[in-house]
């Protein structure tokens, strides 16, 4: 194969050969100096050095057997490399030479950098387009709803409108952010409740939001039907928990599990999620309203709402409980459960 030198390094004298090709990637000539370890490790990029000498002794411990790493021309070029070894012992097994190849492989690398590059925008260009179509059916509900003028088919429409409206706030932000394929819930969860209250014209101060929230990245299996989790919740708040315009407060959490206190955590499920171990975060929505009534069992839940959430936390392989202590408190425990 073209651009691939061998080289071999004493461990004993840490005299350094090297082939004519190996000259040649470093930018030099053949045999044109006595090569020491001292000038090799002078040509490794600064930034690379540490990892590379790291990788020496990785070596000798049979812990590593190849590396790539950056090379500095003589004129400033930067070039990568890809090196292979093996350690040489005597007869007493005593490791006394290094032996090994390097590769030019800076085209290759760059056009795994275009590819990867044309990818990313490969996979925003999808989340737009998603993005685009489930706004172009939110229009179409809300064109539906002018038809009607019962009180209850619109607010199913609007139900169903915001449902559709949280799956596309996803897409977007994945579409915006610098990530493809996860995203900062937190940050989006801020963006959906400013939706969810300009959806239903609470722009006066009755009623409050209250969110913690730390920063957690959930890939898009996750985040979709959490998401709508949220605009089921968080929704039934807004409607139902402060009747006639009266004053309240909304808390919404999103913790980790190792920062959030299972002691203050009084359900009143027949389920205890916080004595199932291995969850990773805990999302909590909770309001002061005048609270869910005892009738509703969240398991065998009538509304399409909670039944959504039901559905969606066994999607999630999480765990939901109900506490209606001082109000609704509902709390969702969530995330890749290890074995």
């Amino acid at each position: 194969m073209a651009h691939i030198g061998n080289w071999d390094r004493s461990l004993i004298t840490n005299e350094v050969h090297w082939s004519d090709e190996v000259y040649r990637i470093f930018g030099f000539k053949p045999k044109e100096f006595g090569v020491t370890y001292s000038t090799y490790l002078n040509c490794v990029h600064p930034d690379d050095q540490d990892r590379v000498i790291k990788a020496a002794k990785q070596a000798l411990e049979g812990k590593l057997s190849s590396i790539d790493y950056r090379i500095v021309l003589n004129n400033g070029e930067e070039r990568v490399v890809h090196e292979e070894f093996k350690v040489v012992f005597d007869e007493k097994s005593n490791p006394v030479q290094l032996r090994g190849t390097v590769q030019d492989i800076t085209e290759r690398k760059k056009a795994e950098e275009t590819l990867e590059k044309m990818d990313k925008i490969r996979i925003k260009e999808i989340h737009h387009r998603i993005k685009n179509n489930l706004q172009v059916i939110c229009s179409l509900l809300s064109l539906e709803a002018e038809r009607f003028s019962d009180e209850k088919m619109l607010e199913t429409l609007k139900e169903s409108q915001n449902r559709v409206a949280s799956m596309a706030l996803i897409h977007e932000e994945l579409y915006k952010g610098d990530k493809n394929d996860t995203l900062d819930f937190a940050a989006y969860l801020r963006k959906l409740t400013a939706d969810l209250f300009s959806s239903y014209n609470l722009g006066n101060d009755n009623i409050s939001l209250k969110m913690d929230l730390e920063q957690v990245y959930l890939d898009m299996d996750t985040a979709i039907p959490l998401g709508i989790i949220v605009n089921e919740l968080f929704s039934n708040s807004l409607k139902h928990a402060f009747p006639a315009e009266s004053e309240g407060e909304v808390h919404i959490s999103l913790r980790r599990a190792e920062t959030f206190d299972k002691g203050n955590n009084v359900s009143d499920s027949d389920q205890h999620c916080n004595e199932i171990d291995n969850f990773r975060y805990i999302l909590r929505v909770a309001d002061n309203g005048k609270g869910i009534s005892k009738e509703i069992e969240i398991e065998n839940a009538d509304s399409l709402g909670l039944q959504l959430v039901n559905i969606l936390v066994d999607q999630i392989d999480g765990c939901v409980e109900l506490s209606r202590n001082c109000g609704t408190e509902f709390t969702i425990w969530f995330g890749d459960k290890e074995p």
